[in-house]
């Protein structure tokens, strides 16, 4: 009966795992900066104009903004639902001189089902035969297990990065900056995105996405760029590149 004893209480262990946690994600559809609070609790000390907060219980949250505006600063106050098991992603946007603010939602994506791992019921050695050895094997790891996302830009990175990139006058010189910025990382596809947001022009908009989505760890989330640019054949040329790329 022993034997069986400690799997039983491992799969109770890992039952409250699979309640997954939720993603809230916040974007400044004007590029402006502002800070958030969930609950009471400050997110981004650092004023940003993209917030994201991980492990978000599900259900309801208060969350408060200051928003850095071109007229002063804008507050408010709101309350946001958050399914069960999704990115819930919330465009931040302003009125004019009247020094408002809210949120609007702009998508519920799910998020992939946690993986749990039952595991197998231990062999034991029969004592009662001299012949039997109990020899454990040891676990074996993936060399690649986390693929093309090794050395993922962190948010103060990112950050860095931006501010190098908008101190320059010269779109070649801002291109070549973030060329070089992620030769050596990955980022993930909302990152990319904010980056795309400090090129002027669209051709080199399309240029550096064509670049960067060797490094993009999400892949399948690299549409999250389109909204930004002007022009369908950009997007278009964009889309038959990355089916190439696949």
């Amino acid at each position: 009966m022993k034997k069986y004893l400690l799997p039983f209480l491992l799969v109770l262990l890992v039952l409250p795992v699979m309640a997954q946690a939720s993603i809230l994600t916040f974007i400044a559809e004007r590029g402006e900066f502002f800070q958030v609070e969930v609950d009471g609790q400050t997110i981004n000390r650092t004023a940003s104009n993209y917030v994201r907060v991980n492990h978000v219980r599900p259900g309801k949250h208060y969350v408060e903004l200051r928003v850095r505006g071109r007229h002063g600063v804008y507050k408010m106050g709101q309350k946001v639902f958050v399914p069960d098991g999704v990115e819930a992603n919330y465009g931040v946007r302003t009125r004019g001189r009247s020094g408002q603010a809210y949120l609007q939602l702009i998508s519920e994506v799910p998020l992939a089902p946690p993986v749990v791992v039952v595991p197998p019921l231990p062999r034991y050695p029969d004592y009662r035969r001299y012949d039997d050895r109990y020899d454990p094997v040891p676990p074996k790891y993936e060399d690649n297990y986390y693929g093309s996302c090794r050395n993922l830009l962190s948010s103060r990175e990112l950050d860095r990065l931006m501010e190098t990139i908008r101190s320059r006058d010269f779109e070649s010189t801002k291109l070549s900056i973030a060329r070089d910025a992620i030769r050596n990382s990955s980022l993930m596809a909302e990152d990319l995105k904010r980056l795309l947001q400090q090129f002027e022009y669209e051709s080199t908009k399309v240029e550096f996405a064509r670049y960067a989505y060797e490094y993009v760890c999400d892949k399948e989330h690299f549409y999250y760029i389109y909204d930004i640019f002007r022009f369908d054949s950009s997007v278009r040329e964009l889309e038959e590149y990355t089916s190439r790329r696949r």
